[in-house]
Formats: C-alpha cells, sequence, structure tokens
C-alpha cells in the first residue's frame, strides 16, 4: 500500500500534527513502507502457533490492592 502526500496530510490532522513540507516529503514512503511490512506479517500463517503474553514468558510482580491514602473526594 502506497500512502499519498494528501493521505499523510489527513492522518497528521486526524492526529493533531503539525507537519511542515519537509515532513511531508519524508514521511509518505516511510509510512508506506511500515503498512507493506505489516501486510507481510498479516500474510503469515499462524494457524497452529498459540499467542504469547509476554515473549520472554515472565510474569509480572503485583503489589497488594489496598488502600494507601484517604478519599479526598468531598473536599
Amino acid at each position: 500500500m502506497s500512502l499519498t502526500t494528501d493521505e499523510v496530510k489527513k492522518i497528521a490532522h486526524l492526529a493533531r500534527l503539525n507537519l511542515t513540507e519537509h515532513d511531508l516529503a519524508i514521511y509518505p514512503p516511510q509510512l508506506s513502507n511500515i503498512l507493506q511490512f505489516i501486510e507481510q506479517m498479516n500474510s503469515v500463517d499462524t494457524t497452529n502457533i498459540s499467542p504469547l503474553s509476554h515473549s520472554l514468558d515472565a510474569t509480572q510482580r503485583l503489589r497488594a490492592d489496598q488502600v494507601t491514602e484517604p478519599d479526598f473526594r468531598d473536599k
């Protein structure tokens, strides 16, 4: 998928980004390359692959869910 400068302007407007003319010359090919890579990744058959929650199979330490501060909502 190849993006045009007008499409990049529209995306920048939706994302509330202020792009310069220099940026508008650089971004279309870069964003197009990203979209092509995503299309390439989507074409890979992952039918027998189970999803991973973490690439290193690590778990995150969680703290106890306890109230630590008083309720100041009424103030």
